[in-house]
């Protein structure tokens, strides 16, 4: 099956789906599950449910800091976030010396992600918990432009430490052009960019957490030059049957990876690859036809709520919300996290059939649709969208719905700042991924019964078209 249709029978609406489930060549079928409403929101709601005492994650601090980012990027549970990061500066010597207070010891990843944390929560990152995060970044700080460690345990530091480092110190006003400088020299013949920071240009390996997290630092940096390379290669690594990254071109793809390469994309203004990467991560995300317990929680490589699944909930909710590191803002937050909400039968954004607008593959008609949608306008989209939404929809509305493996503070080159906001340290992983978005629901494997299936996938488009002006809306007016 083409990518087209399985990007197609992803996001097919639930009284679709058993249409085509239904037509003839089908084994009959119950009507398909209703779908998340909001699936950043309930990630970040499935979150908070698993936060010690409401206020950290198993006094994991790197952990701690990830959620509540994740969280500030939906604009949601500010309460909880408020309190994650108060137990953060009651903590933070700590986290930043390793356990060893008064030894010299400097973990330069975990002080940025707290500095970028507390200006993300309008906090002063000169004053966090005692300590003055800007200041301990900028004696860290080489004369050649890079971020290191400081301790009996040697320099861990990588490309991590050096671009949470840009992002917190780019807030804070106190970015050194030299730190820019040094983040772009990195960079890899292919474009990409590596995790070590070994200045040796025949091991220079490219992965995509790293290019994830360094072109998200360019760009906040407005380096948008130095950047473009990294998202050429982020684009060229998009896995063509899923849509999603693993941590290299041969690994399975994994949430946290595909995350990162979501947020950089995103931010660069590659929607379109940013948009597939969107559906297989929702893929991995459980559902409302699973346990209401777990449902919003997203999984490393399949939709499960597992040991893994709060460290790939984390790194997921940004990029769900569809917002790099470097624009999120805690301003504002409502207090409560979002109670978890399905719908039963519409695309995310709709409220009833709002689809003819959309079908006509621009975004003005998503607008009207999301906003004016009438059972009329499903039963209009659907005898529109076989010859309308094809050819139309892909342009404006083809794709919506839609990694440590979990070490503390753990990952390649060690410390949190491999793992920092989730970053994947797993090099890829063993497991298989989880379901494809698509599967064979568009195909009904009977060529009289092609008509039909294409009049779904062109309401499905409408549908998908409403979901990404409303998504695209929101980040405009945020």
């Amino acid at each position: 099956m083409s990518r087209p249709l399985r990007r197609a029978a992803a996001l097919l609406p639930a009284p679709l789906v058993a249409g085509v489930l239904l037509l003839p060549g089908n084994a009959s079928h119950a009507d398909a599950p209703p779908e998340l409403e909001d699936p950043a929101v309930a990630a970040a709601t499935w979150a908070v449910g698993r936060l010690t005492d409401g206020t950290h994650a198993m006094g994991d601090h790197g952990l701690t800091a990830d959620i509540a980012i994740g969280l500030a990027s939906t604009g949601t549970a500010g309460d909880a976030t408020t309190r994650a990061t108060d137990w953060l500066a009651e903590n933070a010597e700590g986290y930043i010396t390793r356990g060893s207070p008064g030894s010299g010891t400097v973990f330069t990843g975990g002080a940025a992600k707290l500095a970028l944390l507390a200006s993300i929560e309008h906090r002063d990152a000169g004053d966090f918990g005692g300590l003055d995060l800007t200041g301990i970044l900028l004696e860290r700080l080489g004369d050649d432009g890079r971020f290191t460690d400081a301790g009996a345990a040697g320099d861990m530091s990588n490309q991590f430490t050096q671009s949470l480092a840009v992002l917190a110190l780019d807030r804070t006003g106190d970015l050194p052009e030299s730190a820019v400088d040094f983040l772009a020299s990195t960079r890899c013949a292919d474009g990409g960019f590596p995790l070590s920071l070994r200045r040796d240009p025949d091991r220079c390996t490219s992965d995509t957490d790293s290019t994830g997290m360094a072109v998200q630092a360019l760009l906040a940096a407005d380096r948008t030059a130095d950047a473009e390379p990294g998202l050429d290669w982020l684009e060229s690594r998009q896995q063509e049957d899923s849509g999603g990254w693993g941590y290299d071109a041969t690994s399975d793809p994994n949430s946290n990876s595909t995350s990162l390469a979501i947020q950089a994309l995103r931010a660069g203004g590659r929607e379109e690859a940013a948009d597939d990467g969107w559906i297989w991560l929702y893929s991995v995300q459980v559902g409302c036809a699973q346990a209401r317990e777990d449902r919003g929680a997203v999984g490393y490589m399949e939709p499960v709520a597992d040991g893994m699944a709060l460290r790939s909930t984390a790194q997921a909710i940004p990029a769900l919300q569809g917002v790099a590191l470097g624009d999120i803002d805690g301003a504002e937050a409502t207090p409560e996290p979002t109670p978890l909400e399905c719908y039963p039968d519409d695309p995310p954004g709709q409220d009833g059939g709002g689809t003819l607008g959309a079908v006509e593959g621009t975004e003005q008609g998503a607008e009207q649709g999301a906003e004016q949608g009438t059972e009329q306008g499903t039963e209009q989209g659907a005898e529109q969208g076989a010859e309308q939404g094809a050819e139309q929809g892909t342009e404006q509305g083809g794709a919506t719905a839609d990694g440590s493996a979990s070490g503390a503070d753990g990952g390649p080159g060690g410390g949190d700042a491999a793992s920092a906001v989730g970053a994947s340290g797993a090099s890829g992983g063993t497991a298989s991924g989880g379901p494809t978005p698509g599967g064979n629901l568009a195909s009904t494997g009977s060529s009289s019964t092609q008509p039909l299936a294409w009049a779904a996938v062109g309401l499905m488009f409408a549908g998908s078209a409403t979901y990404l002006a409303a998504r695209r809306r929101r980040r405009h007016t945020s």
